[in-house]
């Protein structure tokens, strides 16, 4: 007994730290972790999650956490003992990185475990090899960081001249970033290195005569590095209830923004040029959406969504942009615009976990990524250079106001599917009931 708890126990863990580690949601890694103890024959599994670690108990008591008593009202001492035998522990999560390709494996290997499909013996050698499972090959990802840089640059004003710098210094900026992570630095410094080092070589190559919008090279540039997947997260623990977990992803959407900005600006600061302070692109809806679809199926490289899934995101991101433009062509103010756009990329997004069986984040992240307000994080870090403060200030609080609204409609949307969710459940459960009754 005591090793099927040991390997039930570190199965969920082990579950549950994949999960964290590749950037799933608090509240997933909880659901996921109480699921595996509890099909593993341990009706009392409780699980707390913090962005950086896992706290897991289980024991073989009741649900109000105390233990069955005897006919007479008193614990028997049978059920003393298994009250004595609870079992704790903590499981620590330095780093997290995207990898939704283990977010799905880790999501399937749960929902065949807990319907009996896998032994556990079966499900702790796949496990083994989801761990192993690696990203796509390299030449494809750093093609896809230089098309998610050239292809979200024209999206905000590039012309063909800005492609060759877009491409150049997206490409280099993400490699920086990666190469900083990998001796354990800080990511926030390595997000303000690779900030720093795209607007450089945008800069340079600016100077030498390639390009015609600095503005639109560098927020193409930084694309890959804004915190979509901070902002999502922290709507979706916020829904669940843990505020913990929500205000720390707000507060690591927060930070990410700031080490953009930063790392942009002081380059800036050390070496000025004459940028625009606002870009906008001129291309058409269509032409916007094929940049969407094309830049987000990119992105869905780098986060090494599996292969079979790639276009749907895709396509839910180029809706989303199209619609956004279509309100902000038609003179609606850009956090209205924002606000209709996340709300129908969330609600496609839903639709897509549902029939597809998989984790909503998967659809939703790289979906949402065209509306994350890197234009006005970019532009609020301009103006402060140029201490142009009351723009610089108004600016700010709109990009604040951008993000919130993209959390709002995941929240808002997510809601209504789950209430939704609980009808349907008790409808069918009610109809279910009725049927046997009459038989």
């Amino acid at each position: 007994m005591e090793c099927a708890r040991d390997d039930i126990m570190m199965l969920a863990v082990r579950a549950g730290e994949m999960l964290l580690r590749s950037g799933a949601e608090v509240a997933r890694v909880e659901d996921e972790v109480t699921a595996v103890c509890r099909a593993g024959g341990f009706p009392y599994a409780e699980c707390f999650t913090t962005t950086t670690g896992i706290f897991v108990s289980l024991g073989q008591v009741g649900a109000g956490g105390d233990a069955d008593t005897g006919a007479g009202g008193t614990n028997t001492a049978d059920d003393a003992c298994t009250t004595s035998n609870l079992s704790t522990i903590v499981k620590r999560v330095p780093s997290i990185s995207t990898d939704f390709e283990k977010i799905s494996k880790v999501h399937a290997l749960v929902r065949r475990f807990t319907t009996g499909q896998l032994t556990l013996e079966q499900s702790i050698k796949e496990m083994d090899e989801i761990e192993n499972v690696g990203h796509f090959k390299w030449p494809l990802r750093i093609v896809a960081v230089m098309s998610v840089a050239v292809f979200f640059a024209i999206m905000n004003g590039a012309a063909l001249i800005d492609v060759a710098p877009a491409l150049i210094s997206g490409v280099a900026a993400w490699l920086i970033s990666v190469g900083i992570e990998y001796f354990r630095i800080n990511r926030f410094i390595a997000i303000f290195s690779g900030s720093f080092v795209a607007a450089a070589l945008a800069l340079l190559c600016f100077n030498l005569g390639f390009g015609s919008s600095l503005s639109s090279t560098i927020i193409g540039a930084i694309t890959i590095f804004l915190p979509g997947v901070a902002i999502t997260n922290a709507a979706r623990d916020m829904l669940a209830g843990d505020m913990l977990a929500g205000t720390s992803r707000v507060v690591e959407s927060l930070l990410i923004a700031t080490a953009i900005a930063l790392g942009v600006g002081l380059l800036l600061h050390v070496a000025p040029a004459p940028i625009q302070p606002d870009v906008r692109s001129d291309y058409t809806l269509l032409p916007q959406a094929v940049f969407a679809l094309l830049g987000t199926m990119a992105l869905c490289l780098v986060f090494n969504i599996p292969r079979r899934f790639i276009i749907i995101p895709a396509v839910i991101s180029a809706s989303g942009w199209v619609l956004y433009e279509a309100f902000v062509f038609s003179g609606e103010s850009r956090l209205i615009a924002c606000f209709v756009g996340a709300c129908a990329v969330a609600i496609l997004a839903e639709c897509a976990a549902i029939a597809t069986r998989e984790p909503f984040t998967l659809f939703v992240i790289p979906a949402i990524w065209p509306l994350v307000p890197g234009i006005g994080m970019y532009n609020t870090m301009l103006n402060l250079i140029e201490s142009n403060y009351s723009i610089a200030l108004f600016m700010g609080i709109e990009a604040l106001f951008l993000a919130g609204s993209i959390a709002s409609a995941i929240l808002i949307v997510t809601s209504l599917f789950r209430v939704a969710n609980r009808v349907y459940r008790k409808i069918a459960a009610s109809r279910a009931s009725k049927d046997t009754g009459d038989n």
